[in-house]
């Protein structure tokens, strides 16, 4: 009975692995593409940008990385290519934003002002939702910080053990060393 349920996890391993692997390969090969066009033609980024990620919306994440990395973008366009991105394939919001983010860190700011600006016209109730846990000024749905209760106790704020386990403590130096131990220490008198 193993041998058969064994054989049969296998043969169905071995069938979904080319859909897999297929759909992997396109989004790779979108991106290539997006890098070369985006490369020979700087200026029309944000075109290029809206035409693929139209025609292959499931790719957006490597699309957006791929020009991004491609222009070797400042801020201001990060920006633009993530609007663009998102007027493009809505449904993709949190994954456009978190590959921008990912590939531009210092481009978050911009990022939460283009998802803000964006959002009355997508539908999504926060900028906070699309973006981390931080909230975006004049996000009208900011929520105020969830008190976690006195009870919990925050592990940075002390040493905390967790029950159960024994603690760790570094080695302990034997008080019966003698100097003719360490012949190397001088012993001031």
């Amino acid at each position: 009975m193993k041998r058969i349920l064994n054989s049969a996890l296998f043969a169905c391993a071995v069938a979904i692995s080319p859909a897999a692997l297929a759909a992997e390969s396109d989004c790779y090969k979108v991106s290539e593409t997006v890098t070369k066009a985006v490369t020979a033609k700087p200026s029309d980024v944000l075109a290029i940008v809206a035409r693929e990620i139209g025609a292959s919306p499931a790719c957006a994440c490597e699309i957006v990385k791929a020009a991004i990395v491609a222009t070797e973008a400042d801020r201001d366009l990060v920006g633009q290519i993530v609007g663009v991105a998102i007027e493009a394939a809505p449904d993709q919001i949190r994954t456009v934003t978190n590959c921008a983010v990912a590939v531009a860190p210092d481009a978050l700011p911009k990022i939460q002002e283009v998802v803000k600006k964006l959002n009355l016209q997508i539908g999504v109730s926060s900028a906070k939702d699309v973006i981390g846990a931080k909230d975006v000024a004049g996000t009208k749905d900011a929520q105020a910080p969830v008190d976690t209760g006195a009870g919990v106790r925050n592990p940075l704020d002390e040493i905390y053990l967790i029950p159960g386990l024994p603690p760790i403590h570094p080695p302990l130096v034997s008080s019966t060393c003698t100097p003719d131990e360490f012949p190397n220490i001088d012993i001031i008198d």
